[in-house]
């Protein structure tokens, strides 16, 4: 996943220009983005206002600016934060040496606890699907495209059935990961996000004791 390095070289620093140096500045950062990853993952980007941010924040609108210059900047910062989650993840699973099968299993438990314990990451994934947003598509993307050639190597050495159906299976997987996430936090049941992937890794390679256990036993 290569496109977060473009993204992260024109990141919105609002007024200043520059990243916060001191730290209270930057944990008012920080808390800006907490209160808008927790509105956008349960009413959408487009269904919260700047005016919504600053008071969950709590931050003074002045505030809110001197940080981001505007709503679509504190996106994409998520979906730069959500990239780089992704890269770091691959990048660990395949240092393992593991079995392609089991990096991909490796690599989704992982972004499943992140996104079920880092509200930022959580909101990065959400907005990866957002049609109103320029660069969500771009980043979708480049996620499924960073899974492909392990699920191809998997393919490959014969753990999974070489069928045409499993051409596009990388993306699906990417697709049910998004709607695991989504059910959850819109239904303020975060906690479940874990168990939901669990689940649905278990629909892709069994549910019996064996796949259970190849299942419960992939961890970065």
């Amino acid at each position: 996943m290569n496109n977060h390095t473009d993204r992260s070289e024109g990141i919105d620093y609002g007024k200043t220009g520059r990243p916060p140096m001191q730290p209270r500045a930057k944990a008012t950062r920080e808390a800006i983005l907490e209160a808008s990853a927790t509105l956008f993952s349960k009413t959408g980007y487009a269904g919260t206002t700047i005016d919504d941010i600053v008071t969950l924040a709590p931050v003074t609108k002045g505030a809110m600016y001197f940080h981001f210059s505007k709503k679509e900047s504190i996106a994409r910062e998520m979906l730069r934060r959500w990239s780089d989650a992704v890269t770091a993840t691959v990048g660990k699973a395949i240092a393992t040496g593991q079995p392609a099968d089991r990096q991909v299993l490796m690599i989704y438990r992982e972004l499943a606890r992140r996104t079920q314990n880092e509200a930022i990451i959580r909101a990065g994934l959400v907005l990866s699907v957002d049609q109103s947003l320029t660069e969500a598509r771009a980043t979708y993307e480049a996620w499924t495209e960073a899974l492909t050639p392990i699920v191809v190597d998997a393919i490959r050495s014969g753990a999974l059935d070489c069928a045409e159906s499993v051409s596009r299976l990388a993306d699906t997987l990417c697709a049910g990961f998004v709607g695991a996430v989504q059910v959850a936090a819109s239904l303020d049941e975060n906690h479940t996000i874990t168990k939901r992937v669990d689940d649905l890794l278990l629909m892709w390679r069994g549910t019996d004791p064996a796949a259970a256990r190849m299942v419960e036993g992939a961890s970065l």
